[in-house]
């Protein structure tokens, strides 16, 4: 019998039957053979995980957080002509802590994981190794926090109060987690039928239901960790960089640390011509091209030239853990900092023009505006707007600051210089007179009898005759200038008017030449085009009449006024004014060609003759070196001719008047054109007259006047 009780190893062969039946030990080796190798591989695969160093298996298995995030860069410098820094961009660093670091008392899973880290294998079962390694960590964990607090001059009971208060914002989101969680379980909890009416069959059928249908719980909930416990917080801002570099350099004996660098705009000359070097401000979500927390252009130079100053962030990789510290990093991409721009301003006269400001409105004026601009190239040398602002409270805005700021009601934000639009008044005569001359109906020896009024004594008066009665007498257009007679340019006006053909178009067409009711083009964002009226197609006697003395539906901005005077100074060109330089400091080619050739923007007002400008010239130079010019008392200086029309535009109601001054200087070889005017100030020979003669003698101090170079436009 072939099953019969035999020792397997002394069994006497079989003649009869299969081969494996004949040799029953050879089975036996063969099933043993196949259970004792796989147990092998098994156990060896076990023994060398264990028993074996496995530090690059485990450093491996811990990445497992992979994230690219970018590098900051530094926006590009705003400089003045001189070489002086308006707008930069600092390097700050913030030190951050990982949550498990401050933590009080440790997590004990996290302390766990960091004593495993320090043990080989084979000492991770042994307690007492373990323990020595947890001690090691919270000893390390102290060590850290008493050198961070003395390399940033804190006390440690200081510094320990800020992680308390990182872990009670912390413990506060967990504790709402958890809360939810509860919430949520309660409510899914099935409700027990407790209908005593039920059979005892229904009631073992409910219970049976129940058991298969619903998914097995927990008896006790798992733990809830929230993202901020795997996060890195924000302990220390605005650290030295002998600190950062001190905690980067070993980061061995800073565990759980990472420092953060970010660049902040700032403004080391504060106000100064805060409206031509801008603001920035923060992106919001959805905005093109740019991350949100991005800093962008908002105003002035920033905003126009965003482009060019943008720095190109770089990009690195960082590595993380399961508990969210940091592994490794490394660079992708390096940041590249934005290009220079250089202005044109001269912050000397800059600054004397916005003093002057800041004592006009300091007498209780609502707000005032000077443009000082070269009437050759359009190079603004002063653009000054009042009241000004701090850009720096922008960067970093103080709560109570930007609320001041935003409840003035003069509106320190607004940059009068290209978005004021106000009746230009009388200074618009220069270009009346360009256009009556032109026209061809009366030349400069043309007179009339001023009485102080045109037609009746109520309408269509001079402003000599509102307050002392009487009129200019016998005038030409010379003397309508210098005195500013409103009954010449209202006689002239009408009888323009009345012309046949086109000639009543003759004060529309010559605004809109040079350059009223649309942008200059001046680089600088929000500049507003004013208003002038449309060119009528038939003759408007009274709108005629009124737009001659600058009155009725026409406005203009300073820096308009300011290029209808350069325009009258430079031989009939028409310049574009600019606040930035062709040159700088550029490192790409790219900004190079993004910044204009200025030159290309200087146009020859067409038709205009030489003739006429002369005659308008003299009339303007007559304004303050004739004796009984508007300008000679207040503006005349003894050292420098000055040549320019005062202005006041009437607003009507208890308001004062609006005050302009415009001319240029010297007035036989003009350099500079240059506008005062002030909001609701009184008359532009009163108001604006005397802050025109301070600007001038700014100007001198600055050596705007000297013997230069004079471009001609040929």
């Amino acid at each position: 019998m072939l099953n019969r009780p035999l020792n397997a190893f002394f069994t006497p062969a079989v003649q009869d039957g299969p081969l494996w039946d004949r040799r029953p030990g050879t089975r036996l080796l063969g099933l043993g053979l196949l259970l004792i190798v796989p147990l092998v591989l098994v156990g060896s695969r076990v023994i060398w995980l264990q028993g074996l160093d496995s530090t690059d298996f485990s450093r491996r298995s811990s990445q497992v957080t992979v994230t690219n995030r970018p590098i900051p860069t530094f926006d590009g410098r705003i400089l003045a002509a001189d070489g002086k820094v308006l707008a930069q961009d600092l390097q700050r660093f913030r030190v951050r802590i990982h949550f498990r670091w401050l933590e009080e008392p440790p997590n004990r899973d996290w302390l766990l994981g960091q004593a495993l880290t320090r043990l080989a294998p084979r000492q991770r079962r042994d307690s007492k190794s373990l323990e020595v390694a947890r001690g090691e960590v919270l000893r390390q964990r102290k060590a850290m926090h008493a050198t961070l607090a003395e390399l940033c001059g804190r006390k440690p009971r200081e510094l320990r109060q800020q992680m308390d208060e990182i872990q009670r914002r912390v413990e506060r989101i967990v504790s709402r987690v958890e809360q939810r969680q509860r919430t949520r379980t309660i409510e899914s909890l099935p409700t027990t039928d407790t209908d005593t009416s039920l059979t005892w069959w229904r009631a073992a059928w409910s219970t049976v239901h129940s058991t298969l249908t619903t998914p097995p719980r927990r008896s006790e909930p798992e733990p809830i960790v929230v993202q901020e416990q795997l996060q890195y917080h924000l302990l220390i801002d605005d650290v030295p960089f002998s600190v950062a570099a001190r905690i980067e350099e070993h980061p061995g004996h800073f565990p759980g640390l990472e420092i953060e660098s970010e660049s902040r705009r700032f403004y080391p000359s504060g106000s100064l011509a805060a409206h031509v070097v801008g603001t920035r401000k923060k992106v919001s979500a959805g905005t093109s091209g740019h991350q949100p927390g991005d800093w962008i252009g908002a105003t002035g130079v920033e905003r126009s030239y965003d482009r060019i100053l943008q720095g190109r962030p770089g990009t690195k990789r960082i590595v993380t853990n399961r508990q969210g510290e940091i592994i490794s990093t490394k660079v992708l991409r390096r940041a590249q900092r934005g290009d220079d721009i250089e202005l044109t301003l001269s912050l000397p006269l800059q600054r004397g023009a916005e003093r002057l400001l800041d004592e006009a409105i300091g007498t209780g004026l609502h707000g005032g505006a000077i443009v000082v601009l070269d009437v050759h190239s359009g190079a603004i040398r002063a653009a000054a707007s009042a009241p000004r602002f701090d850009p720096n409270l922008l960067i970093s805005p103080n709560t109570q600051a930007w609320q001041r700021l935003v409840e003035d009601p003069r509106r320190p934000l607004f940059c009068r210089t290209t978005g004021m639009a106000l009746p230009p008044g009388s200074i618009f005569k220069s270009l009346a007179a360009t256009a009556f001359l032109e026209s061809g109906l009366l030349d400069g020896e043309h007179q009339i009898s001023c009485r102080g009024y045109l037609d009746h004594p109520d309408r269509y008066r001079c402003y000599i005759f509102r307050h002392n009665g009487i009129g200019h007498g016998e005038t030409n257009l010379g003397d309508a200038l210098c005195r500013s007679c409103n009954v010449f340019f209202f006689a002239a006006a009408r009888r323009l008017a009345r012309a046949g053909g086109s000639q009543h178009q003759a004060l529309h067409t010559w605004a809109a030449r040079f350059g009223f009711g649309r942008r200059t083009g001046i680089d600088l964002p929000f500049e507003v085009p004013g208003q002038l009226p449309p060119i009528p197609t038939r003759p408007q006697v009274s709108e005629t009449m009124q737009l001659a003395i600058g009155q009725g539906p026409v406005t203009a901005t300073p820096i308009q006024v300011a290029r209808l005077m350069a325009g009258i100074g430079n031989d009939g060109y028409l310049v574009t004014p600019h606040v930035v330089s062709t040159t700088g400091f550029q490192r790409t080619p790219d900004a190079g060609r993004s910044i204009k050739d200025r030159r290309r923007d200087i146009q020859r007002i067409p038709s205009l003759g030489h003739d006429t400008l002369a005659q308008v010239r003299e009339g303007l130079r007559r304004v303050v070196a004739d004796p009984r010019g508007t300008g000679y008392q207040r503006v005349k200086l003894p050292d420098i001719a000055i040549a320019g029309k005062t202005g006041t535009a009437e607003v009507g109601g208890d308001l004062e008047d609006h005050a302009w001054f415009a001319g240029y200087v010297p007035a036989k070889r003009p350099r500079l054109a240059f506008v005062v005017v002030l909001e609701h100030a009184g008359t532009g020979s009163r108001a604006a007259g005397p802050l025109a003669r301070q600007l001038v003698k700014s100007i001198q101090q600055a050596g705007l006047t000297g013997r230069q170079h004079v471009t001609r436009h040929d």
